[in-house]
């Protein structure tokens, strides 16, 4: 199967968006990306202090875009035909008091699915899998950070592959590309610091908004027809 409800689909979808609203989706990711590589690459100190700034402002930046990436969706599914800076400002707004809950959740996801991977991959891979879709839950239906985990695990039932490719691999390619456009960065201008730094934001604005919207439009696929009826998904 290889309409809009299947993975290829969302991939496909998720390209269209970007394709429509290149300013309005690459140019937050350009701005968020290069604010989460920061700390990584100029903080000097490496310790506690150093690694929970490192964490909290790749995390702060990440799924504030998630957060706006709903939005976006919305118009997309909507019918609008170009997204204006001032639009693009105004659902950064929204999008924001969404963050503390989403950034709680993933806290949750990171800390227990990275514990299980260290322990086997396949446990961390499924308990990812099972919470990737927090976020939009999150955002469209106004739940706290734990109520979303459930929600999430909820909606993942019975369609779990689906979401392993899409929402689960956009996270994994996010982190793998931007590794490897900072290992890029650095090898091509030989500098640790603001080579890799460059390397890897360049990546990030182009991967950022792919990834978003394919955790978005998962989520579309798989809420029932009925509770999104408002929205213009199918």
């Amino acid at each position: 199967m290889d309409g809009p409800g299947s993975i290829s689909g969302v991939w496909r979808r998720a390209l269209a968006i970007v394709r429509r609203y290149p300013t309005a989706t690459i140019a937050p990711a350009a701005g968020l990306g290069a604010l989460a590589e920061t700390p990584y690459y100029f903080v000097e100190d490496r310790l506690v202090v150093g690694q929970i700034l490192t964490y909290v402002t790749a995390a702060l930046a990440y799924y504030l875009y998630l957060a706006y990436a709903e939005e976006v969706v919305a118009e997309y599914e909507g019918g609008t035909e170009r997204i204006p800076l001032r639009g693009i400002l105004r659902q950064l707004r929204e999008a924001a008091p969404f963050v503390p809950r989403v950034l709680a959740a993933g806290l949750v996801t990171l800390s227990i699915g990275s514990a299980a991977t260290g322990l086997l991959v396949i446990p961390g891979a499924w308990l990812f899998t099972r919470w990737s879709l927090f976020t939009p839950v999150i955002r469209n239906e106004d739940l706290g950070a734990v109520a979303a985990l459930r929600r999430s695990n909820e909606l993942v039932r019975g369609r779990f592959w689906f979401v392993l490719g899409t929402a689960t691999l956009a996270f994994v390619l996010e982190e793998a590309l931007v590794h490897a456009g900072a290992s890029a960065g650095y090898t091509v201008t030989g500098s640790h610091t603001w080579g890799a730094w460059f390397g890897g934001s360049i990546v990030a604005a182009l991967d950022l908004p792919l990834g978003a919207f394919a955790t978005s439009l998962a989520y579309g696929r798989l809420v029932k027809p009925v509770e999104r009826a408002g929205a213009g998904y199918e």
